[in-house]
């Protein structure tokens, strides 16, 4: 006697952040047998969006902190570098490239992440709340682990705007 096994899957979806209204861009399926066989327990270092983009992502990485690790800090003055570097990838990186920013409790996600993630497909914003241990400056450097990324690529010059 043996009684059927019931599972539910618990249907999370990747479009959209629990603080957000909007959504964000829908992503092809990753069909591929590397992907299937090799990647398929691989996660992102980002995000669950950014894992849903599969492997061989191009990455252009920033840290985004606020006045706890930088006493300069203004957050108008960062958003307003922020929304100019995300012009310029698109002007100059408009090949894939996907720009991460790794960032702190500072960056409101109802007001500053859901807005620029629903207009931007080509960016991802990297919660680094709960992972304190690391030092913020080093947080651009994550992509170089992540095992979904082919090509990172650092904005060293713009992130001195933001310092």
């Amino acid at each position: 006697l043996s009684t059927p096994l019931i599972s539910r899957t618990l249907h999370v979806n990747y479009r959209r952040r629990p603080e957000c209204t909007c959504f964000r861009h829908e992503l092809p399926p990753v069909i591929s047998l590397l992907t299937t066989e090799k990647n398929e327990s691989q996660s992102s270092l980002c995000s669950q969006y950014a894992t849903r983009r599969g492997p061989n992502q191009r990455i252009i990485a920033i840290s985004l902190f606020g006045p706890k690790e930088n006493k300069r800090f203004q957050l108008n003055r960062t958003l307003k570098f922020l929304h100019e570097l995300i012009e310029d990838l698109d002007k100059i990186y408009s090949d894939d490239f996907i720009l991460r920013i790794y960032h702190d409790n500072t960056i409101n996600v109802t007001d500053i992440i859901c807005p620029i993630e629903c207009q931007h497909s080509n960016v991802d914003f990297c919660s680094m709340a709960y992972k304190t241990y690391m030092p913020p400056k080093i947080w651009r450097f994550l992509p170089a682990g992540d095992p979904l990324v082919d090509i990172s690529k650092l904005t060293f010059y713009l992130i001195v705007c933001f310092d």
